[in-house]
């Protein structure tokens, strides 16, 4: 009797004849798996402030390679002047421009040719003495170099870089600059201490050829051509020697020709100044 009851009990009870393993597991996937709204806004919060930490990290590292690799083009294109004067009996490779109208443009036969603002196309890079041993555009490029030719739908400029006037340069009339210009390697006799390629200001870059008057021209004053100082206000340099190096400015860089320097920016081009070549 007793054993009857309890079997009557178990088939009519509402409370555990209706449930079943598989709908215990739905109740606990749709009870336990849910974010509530504010789980989702804390969520949201959090990656966002990771994300504003992370970002000017990324910027940072992203610039420092940009201006490694900068460096390393200009090593290259070093080493490709040395590799000309080594197949040319120590001659320098041709670094010679003129104005044209309102702007300077590098001539036929020198390491480059024609104008960088101008440049269409990277044909003036490579009919240039010195790309037979390059045999490669971009390295002509910063790639922290965002200029874009001029008159273009946004082409890019296919040249960062000019080399110092006073390496095969043009003569221009300064009779102290003029017989300063070093036709030979072996003539410089500070090749650890003479640059040769400049990292330019895409404001004023044009030729090839990176003029710098001296230190006793109209006050020594004055920038003709002008570094850049895209990378954190520095520029990278080569010198006759083959090595490369980097140089943070005092001031930030005019962006127009013919600027007279003052205060912090006249010592950089003091610094400058005493970096061409000597006898």
């Amino acid at each position: 009797m007793k054993s009857l009851k309890a079997k009557t009990r178990s088939q009519t009870s509402p409370s555990r004849g209706l449930r079943s393993p598989a709908t215990d597991i739905f109740r606990r996937k749709f009870t336990l798996d849910g974010f509530t709204l504010i789980e989702l806004l804390v969520v949201i919060g959090i990656l966002a402030i990771l994300a504003s930490l992370l970002l000017p990290v990324l910027s940072k590292a992203k610039a420092k390679g940009q201006a490694v690799s900068c460096l390393n083009n200009l090593k290259q294109l070093q080493l490709a002047w040395q590799l000309y004067a080594d197949f040319h009996g120590e001659l320098i490779c041709p670094n010679l421009s003129t104005i044209m109208g309102f702007e300077d443009f590098s001539l036929p036969g020198s390491w480059v040719v024609g104008n960088a603002r101008l440049d269409t196309s990277p044909t003036n890079i490579q009919i240039g003495v010195l790309f037979p041993h390059v045999n490669s555009v971009p390295v002509y490029h910063c790639p922290a170099d965002p200029s874009k030719v001029e008159n273009t739908s946004g082409l890019l400029r296919y040249r960062s870089y000019m080399l110092n006037g006073r390496l095969n340069g043009p003569k221009v009339g300064i009779p102290d600059y003029d017989a300063s210009i070093k036709f030979r390697v072996t003539h410089v006799s500070n090749a650890a201490h003479a640059f040769a390629f400049i990292d330019s200001s895409e404001h004023t870059i044009n030729s090839g050829t990176f003029g710098l008057l001296p230190m006793d021209f109209a006050g020594g004053n004055l920038w003709e051509d002008v570094p850049a100082d895209r990378h954190s206000r520095g520029a990278n340099l080569s010198f006759v020697d083959g090595h490369a190096e980097y140089h943070r400015w005092r001031a930030p860089k005019p962006k127009e020709f013919a600027a007279k320097a003052t205060g912090d920016d006249l010592q950089d081009l003091r610094w400058l100044q005493d970096r061409v070549p000597t006898p």
